[in-house]
């Protein structure tokens, strides 16, 4: 049997990591269950833009539309495009959704020569994405590509920034073969 002062450091050590999770945030601490919000603001207002800033993105800027909705905005520069990729995040408690996307991602006339090819490719790519979705509007030729993150229960800080990495990744992989495709160049 173990003595006092034993057992109690042994539980003392055991609490210590959870104890630092408490103090300093990172990506794999477990999600923060309740959150005080301040008057009329959005829910998990706070909590985006905390980890927006702590990833360390440019030009990140967060702001409330309402008491139930919210926007933030950040750039992402694709690795292998070297392009820059502006990302929307929206968030609403009334659907409890957060939805990212790249705006204008490629643009895409309804009566251009390659817009049915690119169509096509776009819903190709779409059947085989696990995450994320190229949207078009017809009336201004905009592309989109989109993500949508489910707050119901609570807001999960780890697929809040898997979603923030993921949307900047599938941006800059696909950009130059769907620009190709839209210019139409054969794709390489």
């Amino acid at each position: 049997m173990r003595s006092a002062p034993t057992l109690l450091l042994a539980v003392l050590l055991c609490a210590a990591p959870a104890a630092a999770q408490d103090d300093e945030p990172s990506e794999d601490a477990p999600t923060r269950e309740t959150e005080t919000v301040e008057e009329g603001q959005p829910r998990y207002l706070a909590a985006m833009e905390r980890e927006l800033t702590s990833m360390r993105l440019r030009g990140t800027r967060c702001e409330a539309a309402d008491p139930q909705r919210a926007r933030c905005e950040f750039s992402v520069r694709g690795i292998t495009t070297g392009r820059e990729f502006n990302v929307h995040v929206v968030y609403s408690d009334r659907t409890d959704t957060i939805y990212f996307y790249v705006e204008r991602y490629l643009s895409l006339p309804a009566d251009g020569q390659t817009t049915d090819a690119v169509l096509r490719r776009l819903m190709e790519l779409n059947w085989t994405l696990l995450l994320g979705k190229f949207e078009w509007s017809s009336t201004d030729g905009e592309v989109r590509l989109a993500m949508i993150l489910n707050t119901d229960s609570n807001f999960d800080r780890r697929a809040f920034r898997s979603a923030v990495r993921g949307i900047g990744q599938l941006a800059d992989r696909y950009y130059n073969e769907l620009d190709r495709r839209v210019r139409g160049q054969p794709a390489e």
